[in-house]
C-alpha cells in the first residue's frame, strides 16, 4: 500500500484525464495544491487527443493540447495517476479519504523508454479501439496514440491472461501463472525490451491500492460517442456508413489513413459525402437531449474536407441546426460559402447499391414535404454524445447524484453552478452534459477555483 505525504489540507483530487481534468489540474497546481490527477485509461487527453481540428477556429487539437498533457506530466505539484480507478471514498468536506486501485499495464512506466520494439516483434494485431471501422490496427502491447502521457506501452489484458494464445499470441500457454514466474522464456516483447537494456515489460505485475487524503474533489469524467446499433442508416451492414467520429480520425494525419479521406471498402477518395445529424435521437433510441455540437462537428468536418478536396460534395441533413456559441454561425456561413449543401430533411432509410458499394439515402424533405432521394460514397453519422460509462460507478462512490440523463446532477445550477449534492466535491466539463471545448475549460477554471476557496478562506 502506497503512502503519501501530501496531507488533506492542500491536496485536490480530480477525476478524470481529458482536457477539463487537465485544466483543473494545472489550475490548482499553479495555485499550490498538491494534486492526483487520476484518469482510468491508461493517458490523458480523452476525445480531444484523437481529434483532428477544433472549431470554430480549426486549430490542431494535439497541438493544443498536447503542450497541457506534457505540462501535467512535468509539474511538481500534480501526481499522474493514469490506468487508476477510484474504489472507495469516506469523510467529508476538508478531509476526504479516497482508496484508489492502479490497475496493472504490464510495464514498468519509469524504465519504459517508448521505443516500440516491444511492438515490433509482437505477432498479433487487432482492430484499434477507435480507427477499427476505418482499418486501423495495434499490436497486443501498443501505446494508445503517438502523444500518449504517460509515453509507455501497455499489454492488452487478454493477451496476459491467456485469451489470444490460440489467435498465435506467445504469452499465455504455460501452467504457471507469471505472477510466480520472473523469467519468462517465451514472451517475444520480454526479450525485446531486455535487449534494448530496459527490462519494462513486468508480466507479473498487479494491481496496486493506493490510499490519500485530499480537501476537496473535481469529477471531470468526460463525455463517450455514441455506438449506434447495428442497422440504424446501414452502420455495420455497409462499410461506407461510419460515425463522425470514425471519420475525425480519418482527416487525421496522425490517424490510420495519414489524414487521407477514403472509403473503408476500397480505400477510393469518395466525391460524395452526406452527414446525418442527431443519431441516437430517434424514437426507437430515445436519446432524449440535443448534444450540442454536433452541427458544427459536422460544419468542421465538411470545411476540412473541402480543404482536402475541394471537388468533393458535402451535404449535410439536418432538421435544426444549432450554432449557439461565439463566432458559430460565422462559421456555418463560411461552409455555405464553400458549397456545403444544408439539407432541412429527416433520413428514414439507407439502401446499398451491391456493386458500387455507395449508399443512397431516402428522406423526407421538411420543406416540401416530398421523399426523395440521395445517392453519396460515403455517409457519416453525426452520433449523440453520451455520459461517461465511469458516471454510475463514481456517483455510488462519491454519493453524487446522476440526472435523468446520466450525467452528474447540479442541484442548483443557478447560485451554485457546478457544485453537487455533497459539499467539497465540484464537477467540470463533460460530467455536466454535452459541452464543447471551450466551455470544458472556462467550467474547469471555475471548478478547480471552487475546490481552492475553503484554503483562500482560512487564509493559508
Amino acid at each position: 500500500m502506497a503512502e503519501h505525504e501530501a496531507t488533506s489540507s492542500d491536496s485536490v483530487l480530480v477525476i478524470g484525464g481529458g482536457i477539463a481534468g487537465i485544466e483543473a489540474a494545472l489550475n490548482l497546481a499553479d495555485f499550490g495544491f498538491h494534486v492526483y490527477l487520476v484518469e482510468d485509461t491508461p493517458s490523458i487527453g480523452g476525445i480531444m487527443a484523437r481529434l483532428d481540428k477544433t472549431f470554430p477556429t480549426n486549430d490542431c487539437s494535439i497541438c493544443i493540447e498536447a503542450p497541457k498533457m506534457y505540462e501535467v506530466q512535468k509539474h511538481p505539484n500534480i501526481e499522474l495517476l493514469a490506468n487508476t480507478q477510484v474504489r472507495r471514498v469516506k469523510g467529508s468536506a476538508g478531509d476526504f479519504h479516497i482508496r484508489l486501485q492502479k490497475k496493472p499495464r504490464f510495464i514498468d512506466e519509469e524504465k519504459c523508454k517508448g521505443c516500440g520494439k516491444c511492438a515490433e516483434v509482437c505477432p498479433i494485431a487487432v482492430p484499434d479501439e477507435l480507427d477499427g471501422k476505418i482499418s486501423g490496427q495495434r499490436k497486443l502491447i501498443y501505446i494508445p496514440f503517438p502523444q500518449a502521457v504517460p509515453n509507455a506501452y501497455l499489454v492488452d489484458d487478454l493477451c496476459r491472461y491467456g485469451k489470444m494464445r490460440e489467435d498465435g499470441a506467445c504469452i499465455g500457454g504455460c501452467i504457471i501463472d507469471c505472477i510466480q514466474c520472473r523469467e519468462c522464456p517465451i514472451a517475444k516483447c520480454v526479450k525485446a525490451c531486455k535487449d534494448e537494456g530496459a527490462d519494462a515489460v513486468l508480466l507479473w505485475q498487479q494491481a496496486k491500492p493506493i490510499d490519500i487524503n485530499v480537501r476537496s474533489i473535481v469529477v471531470a469524467s468526460g463525455l463517450e460517442a455514441f455506438e449506434p446499433p447495428e442497422g440504424l442508416y446501414g452502420y455495420g451492414k455497409y462499410e461506407n456508413v461510419i460515425t463522425n467520429l470514425q471519420f475525425e480520425r480519418l482527416m487525421n494525419a496522425g490517424g490510420p489513413t495519414e489524414g487521407d479521406i477514403v472509403r473503408p471498402s476500397d480505400g477510393s477518395h469518395p466525391k460524395k459525402i452526406a452527414w446525418i445529424q442527431c443519431v441516437g435521437r430517434e424514437k426507437r433510441i430515445g436519446i432524449s437531449y440535443c448534444s450540442k455540437v454536433c452541427c458544427m462537428i459536422a460544419t468542421k468536418q465538411t470545411i476540412i474536407t473541402k480543404e482536402h478536396h475541394e471537388d468533393v460534395e458535402t451535404f449535410v441533413f439536418n432538421n435544426n441546426l444549432k450554432t449557439y456559441g461565439k463566432g458559430f454561425h460565422e462559421f456555418y456561413t463560411k461552409a455555405n460559402g464553400l458549397g456545403v449543401n444544408y439539407i432541412l430533411g429527416k433520413p428514414s432509410d439507407v439502401f446499398e447499391d451491391p456493386k458500387t458499394k455507395n449508399l443512397i439515402v431516402r428522406y423526407e424533405d421538411l420543406e416540401t414535404g416530398d421523399v426523395k432521394e440521395l445517392e453519396v460514397d460515403l455517409l457519416v453519422l453525426s452520433t449523440a454524445l453520451i455520459p461517461s460509462t465511469r458516471n454510475k460507478k463514481l456517483s455510488k462512490v462519491l454519493k453524487i447524484q446522476l440526472d435523468e440523463n446520466g450525467f452528474f446532477s447540479e442541484p442548483d445550477p443557478v447560485n451554485a453552478p457546478l457544485e453537487t449534492n455533497v459539499k467539497g466535491i465540484y464537477l467540470c466539463g463533460g460530467a455536466t452534459g454535452p459541452i464543447d471545448i471551450s466551455e470544458s475549460v472556462v467550467q474547469a477554471t471555475a471548478a478547480s477555483m471552487k475546490a481552492a476557496k475553503g484554503r483562500r478562506e482560512n487564509g493559508d
